[in-house]
């Protein structure tokens, strides 16, 4: 008998699309090649190359066999669980943020710009789907919403794929606009190849019109609040070395880091030593801040202070002369809050700090 050909609706094919360019981008982020991951799954690199794009005639089971090689089995568990990821969103910002009533909503447009905060991205703005950040209903681009390091929106090595293009578009077409510090997973070939501009008294590199890079050492004012400004951290994900594409010996190298599952990154593809911080931005810093008079209303960057890092850590991260220079601010600096990302939680650390990954949080 003839095997029944099933026919998609467009939506159902763009969605299978989306989940091959999704696959594909998992296997470039983690710098493997076709072949390697096509062997580990047990198929051709044809098949691998039909996944990719989203192919509805190749079996589930291969499918689940390159995300098994990738070490996204897990992921398989989420189909249908989609409610379920945004309940748990929803949870996370309900215990911080208060719904406003009829009342209020019907007079925010005289309380002036709001301003919400969350924490590392890596390319996925899930998080602000109108289901999940509700709140974008009552906002406009006089609204801000700003992310702590790795924002992931602009990652390809040369030029802008038609994926990144696409999430940096959509998240334009918000009715909020976005601002970012940087983190230590960008591409800073490309992100430093931006226009300086100057954008309510510091520094920015403007992705879209209204998606804003806030560079380091920066003092804005937003929404009425001074703002300092500090991306930036050193890859924990790096116990294998950094290695560079051109050298003779790479994929030996990496095949052998692979086989002992060690992690690891190359140098302008994944990783970028810009990941710290240069003299210069750090004495800016300083001089922004003094002239300022050594007072701001928020701290936003990626990692933390020395000791903050300690509480937070329990001993598992090394502090670096960039968490060394954070602990210098927060000795020096009057300050409201500091909010921060990249170690992958939700905590209040203390009644100022305050480390953020999937929560948004209203701070104006």
């Amino acid at each position: 008998m003839a095997r029944k050909t099933v026919i998609l609706f467009p939506d159902t094919e763009r969605a299978l699309q989306n989940a091959g360019a999704n696959i594909k981008r998992a296997r470039l982020r983690r710098n493997l090649c076709a072949e390697l991951v096509a062997e580990r799954a047990g198929i051709s690199v044809d098949t691998l190359s039909s996944i990719e794009k989203g192919v509805s005639t190749v079996s589930i089971g291969a499918y689940a066999a390159v995300l098994h090689s990738l070490g996204m089995e897990k992921d398989l568990e989420l189909l249908g669980a989609d409610e379920e990821q945004k309940r748990r969103y929803r949870e996370f910002n309900l215990k911080i943020r208060k719904r406003a009533t009829p009342r209020e909503k019907k007079h925010k447009k005289g309380d002036g710009p709001m301003i919400y905060i969350t924490g590392d991205c890596h390319g996925d703005f899930e998080k602000f789907d109108i289901d999940i950040f509700p709140e974008q209903k009552e906002m406009t681009k006089e609204d801000f919403v700003i992310i702590c390091g790795d924002f992931g929106g602009i990652w390809e090595k040369d030029v802008s794929r038609c994926w990144e293009t696409k999430l940096l578009d959509e998240l334009d077409s918000k009715p909020f606009t976005t601002l970012f510090v940087d983190g230590n997973h960008e591409n800073f070939d490309r992100l430093y190849s931006h226009p300086v501009e100057e954008w309510n008294g510091g520094k920015v590199h403007k992705i879209r019109p209204s998606v804003i890079h806030l560079m380091r050492g920066q003092v804005f004012m937003i929404a009425g609040k001074k703002i300092f400004t500090f991306g930036g951290a050193k890859s924990h994900d790096i116990s294998g070395g950094i290695l560079e594409y051109d050298d003779p010996d790479f994929f030996n190298k990496r095949m052998a880091l692979e086989e002992n599952f060690k992690s690891y990154r190359v140098n302008h593809y994944s990783w970028w030593e810009q990941e710290l911080p240069s003299e210069e931005e750090m004495l800016e810093g300083i001089t922004n801040l003094e002239a300022h008079g050594n007072e701001v209303d928020f701290i936003v960057s990626h990692c933390c202070a020395t000791s903050t890092q300690a509480l937070i850590g329990g001993g598992r991260y090394k502090r670096d002369y960039l968490n060394e220079y954070l602990e210098k601010i927060r000795q020096s600096v009057q300050f409201k809050k500091w909010f921060f990302g990249h170690y992958h939680n939700n905590k209040n650390v203390n009644a100022q700090e305050i480390l953020l990954y999937e929560q948004i949080i209203r701070i104006v």
